[in-house]
């Protein structure tokens, strides 16, 4: 089994600014498959970010710029209906205010791993990679990429 690693640097907006990196998951596996010389196998994203994410939506602005964030908010408020961050035991460890950020990544996951066929990744047509950024601040991001097969 033939493996390939790619590793690829994002600016990301921070509260859930999200990134569509599904052409950036294509091009590993069409690196792999041309450095390789594999056709079939698996590709996982992994994002070094403590609290960034990975996941599969339908990247169209209702769910990009509002809903997966406000759903994941009722889970896990940043602020309070007063407009004040909300209190997480996180904050007394590290003197940062982002402990919703880490409980969001957690749920969401820091990779993702996609099977591929004949040189293209298995995604239907409505779904795209997605990079989240749930700190509460911009920051700069990594995606690994590593492509697994034969």
């Amino acid at each position: 089994m033939a493996v390939y690693t790619m590793t690829k640097s994002y600016n990301t907006k921070g509260n859930m600014g999200m990134i569509d990196v599904t052409e950036d998951f294509r091009e590993a596996v069409r690196r792999a498959c041309r450095e390789k010389d594999v056709s079939d196998g698996i590709i996982t994203g992994f994002t070094t970010g403590g609290v960034a994410a990975l996941t599969t939506l339908e990247f169209e602005p209702g769910m990009v710029t509002r809903d997966l964030k406000k759903a994941l908010d009722i889970i896990s408020p940043y602020l309070d209906k007063d407009g004040r961050v909300v209190y997480y035991k996180h904050h007394e460890t590290w003197g940062d205010d982002n402990g919703s950020s880490h409980i969001k990544s957690a749920i969401l996951s820091p990779f993702i791993t996609i099977p591929f066929v004949n040189g293209e990744i298995t995604i239907g047509p409505w779904q795209n990679l997605t990079l989240v950024e749930c700190d509460v601040r911009d920051r700069h991001r990594d995606i690994v990429f590593q492509v697994m097969g034969e």
